[in-house]
């Protein structure tokens, strides 16, 4: 794949939940530099969280701001632009007619970032910014306006995400007017946060060190404290802000925006956002909380901007997904000698066939993490056990993986036993064609891969690939009876064929 060329300027129009924003900037020599940041407050996941629907008049806003914000990018000749949204138009029930309306009266088309996406360019960004010494031990959360996202950083590695489906504005949207009437509202709230996040503590590390956290209320809740800031971190220290939750937990949304001079619409989603960091805190022994002045245009604009470094933190951020599958599958009790063995031959057929699939390294990330997934049904029942794992993984929130990827690993894996992809499924059919055929190709080496450990026992731990114009030639060492491997691999490689063209075959070499 041709590295892409650096631009010089671009530009990033974030639909959000409660505001849209533009952000423009320029590679200077070595670093980024910001030209403008404007904000416009228009409230779409009001309408989302209590409707499920954005108002008409909110579209034809919509389509007014970007309209005057691309006018912005024409003033600095800025063609490579790009527009995303997040929760409040994901969730809308009228997200077609959102798009549709704004494509044809803006002529630009919005990507909408599926939860996982969102909360990935801040963990890249942020694990390429934090230090060493934090990235050893540290609870990272970044909190949207509609869902929580959260990491557990060990040694340097992601070992554990997940993704919560409440945030500020949507918490504020659920509850009306409870804390009007309440005099003891935050309570309410803590003990709803508890339902979430206590199952928490059988997964994050009693000596969890640090505490970084990002999202666009945190900043407002570092300026009312006053906070020191170091770089792009503010440090909050912890008894400042236990001190400051004490007194903002007892006022009304009216009272708070008196009092600390801010809008109606910043005190409504003040004392949720800081409940949640209060409740998460409790999890660590952090003295402070490393607040990263990271927003999403911050993360895009640098994949704009710097490609080739982008794509280095990319790359090594794949390493996460395979640890976070790995801990799933040791969670669920699945058998580390097979899945290596499938992950390790899946990977040699794999690199093998580069000119028969013309796929690429995040292809083959997918195919090695329903490697190490594929068996982890039968923590259920080991009857149909790939529907089971199936289930599980689609549900699973797996670390650097998008929603479409999870639902293709999930897919590889539902295939990888008895059934092969079949337009009656609709699982499948309802992937496009390039992902339904990126399917049955995986699937095909999966199930090969999995097929030469059939018997669970590593009978040879190396296989020789090689490809000639009509077969895929698999060469093995070992004294052992493989007849039950053989069995499976003719079984399995009938559609490895009907996807390749090309026939699988079996080698014994016989150890002396």
């Amino acid at each position: 794949m041709p590295k892409k060329e650096r631009v010089e300027f671009a530009a990033v129009i974030d639909i959000g939940s409660s505001e849209l924003r533009l952000k423009t900037a320029q590679f200077s020599k070595t670093r980024i530099k910001y030209l403008e940041s404007l904000t416009y407050p228009l409230g779409l996941g009001r309408d989302t969280f209590s409707s499920r629907k954005i108002g008409f008049d909110k579209v034809d806003k919509t389509c007014e701001i970007i309209r005057n914000f691309l006018m912005i990018t024409r003033e600095y000749g800025i063609t490579d632009i790009r527009v995303v949204a997040t929760t409040a138009v994901r969730e809308a029930a009228n997200m077609d007619y959102f798009l549709d309306q704004v494509k044809i009266k803006t002529g630009f088309s919005i990507h909408v970032l599926d939860d996982m996406e969102e909360k990935l360019y801040i963990y890249k960004l942020l694990t390429r910014l934090l230090k060493e010494d934090v990235k050893s031990s540290a609870l990272m959360v970044h909190i949207g306006s509609g869902n929580i996202g959260l990491s557990i950083l060990e040694n340097g590695r992601i070992r554990f995400t997940q993704n919560i489906k409440v945030g500020s504005l949507r918490i504020s949207e659920m509850f009306g007017n409870i804390q009007e009437y309440s005099n003891e509202f935050y309570i309410v709230l803590e003990e709803y946060l508890h339902s979430f996040t206590d199952t928490l503590e059988t997964v994050i590390p009693e000596n969890t060190k640090h505490f970084v956290v990002s999202g666009t209320e945190i900043a407002l809740t570092s300026e009312l404290i006053g906070a020191s800031k170091k770089g792009i971190f503010t440090m909050l220290p912890k008894d400042k802000f236990l001190a400051f939750y004490d007194e903002i937990k007892f006022k009304t949304t009216e009272r708070a925006a008196a009092d600390f001079h801010i809008t109606a619409e910043k005190a409504e989603v003040l004392f949720p956002s800081m409940c949640i960091f209060h409740n998460l805190l409790r999890f660590t022994q952090a003295e402070d909380m490393m607040a990263a002045d990271i927003t999403l245009s911050d993360a895009i604009l640098y994949e704009m901007l710097c490609p080739q470094e982008y794509a280095v933190i990319d790359k090594d951020f794949s390493k996460n997904t395979l640890l976070s599958a790995v801990a799933l599958a040791k969670k669920y009790d699945a058998m580390e000698s097979h899945y290596k063995q499938v992950d390790n031959f899946a990977v040699k057929i794999f690199d093998k066939m580069k000119k028969l699939h013309g796929l690429g390294a995040r292809e083959k990330l997918l195919l090695q993490t329903a490697a190490i997934l594929h068996d982890i049904g039968k923590y259920i029942n080991i009857n149909r056990h790939n529907l089971h794992s199936f289930d599980m993984i689609t549900g699973a929130d797996i670390t650097g993986l998008s929603q479409l990827e999870t639902e293709i690993v999930a897919n590889l894996v539902r295939y990888h036993s008895h059934e092969v992809p079949s337009p009656l499924d609709t699982n499948y059919t309802r992937l496009d064609l390039y992902n339904r055929v990126l399917v049955s190709k995986l699937t095909a080496i999966l199930r090969l891969a999995d097929a030469l450990d059939r018997s669970h026992t590593q009978k040879f731990d190396e296989i020789d690939v090689r490809i000639t114009d009509e077969e895929l030639v698999i060469s093995i060492s070992t004294d052992k009876n493989i007849d039950l491997e053989q069995w499976s691999f003719m079984d399995k490689g009938a559609f490895f064929e009907e996807v390749f063209g090309i026939q699988a075959v079996i080698r014994q070499k016989k150890v002396m």
